[in-house]
């Protein structure tokens, strides 16, 4: 799994070509999507695939309040995020808390559509307290929120 940061988007992509190649999974945040790829913000189904271009079999873009899309599969879906229970404390560590729920659900041997469900619960959580770990939950707590989940929170295909 690849979630670039900060340095990464300074070395450029002819630096981090290899990377990409390599990378199973990628997760960025839409404006991040549109400086690697030089795509239009407006099309996410454009964005996604130029990520795959450059060889992830799966990517994932967030887009703030829109909630999430990813790619995988033959198939782009959306995910709303899970609702705050509170105005947000503080947002660092969201998108990694995102990301890395990804990748334990994939590790648990989760399915993708799984893993996405679970990823808005824990950022959610982060938000709700300062700092970017102390929000994170295990998966007991996680399933929790997922049971108690809206009606209307889950995947849906994007037919953009």
């Amino acid at each position: 799994a690849f979630q670039p940061g900060t340095f990464h988007f300074k070395w450029g992509i002819d630096k981090l070509r290899a990377v990409y190649r390599r990378s199973h999974i990628v997760v960025m945040n839409r404006e991040e999507a549109v400086d690697v790829t030089g795509k239009s913000y407006d099309s996410i189904r454009d964005l996604a695939n130029a990520l795959h271009d450059l060889g992830p079999h799966i990517v994932v873009i967030t887009d703030g309040p829109n909630g999430s899309y990813a790619s995988y599969d033959f198939k782009l879906v959306t995910i709303p995020n899970y609702p705050d229970p509170g105005p947000p404390v503080d947002r660092t560590g969201a998108g990694d808390a995102f990301a890395s729920t990804i990748v334990a659900a994939l590790a648990l041997g989760e399915s993708m559509d799984t893993a996405l469900t679970w990823a808005p619960i824990n950022s959610m959580s982060v938000v709700q307290q300062v700092g970017a770990q102390g929000g994170l939950l295990n998966r007991e707590k996680l399933m929790e929120y997922l049971k108690n989940a809206p009606e209307d929170y889950g995947l849906k295909e994007v037919s953009e």
